[in-house]
């Protein structure tokens, strides 16, 4: 599902419980989901990513 799909589920999902959304509203909910997977992506490649080792630096002369 796209960011914009779930934030119209969650949107359609509020008003059926009775709340009125503002347009301030519906952006801040699809900035909070844009927010999450951008997250989650960023999380995703830190764990895939190879494990840092670290090499002590050549000396110059």
């Amino acid at each position: 599902m796209t960011p914009q799909q779930i934030a119209a589920l969650t949107a359609a999902e509020m008003e059926h419980a009775g709340h009125t959304l503002t347009p301030a509203d519906q952006r801040e909910i699809e900035r909070t989901i844009a927010d999450d997977i951008a997250r989650r992506k960023r999380r995703r490649e830190m764990m895939n990513a190879p494990t840092y080792q670290w090499k002590k630096p050549v000396t110059r002369r």
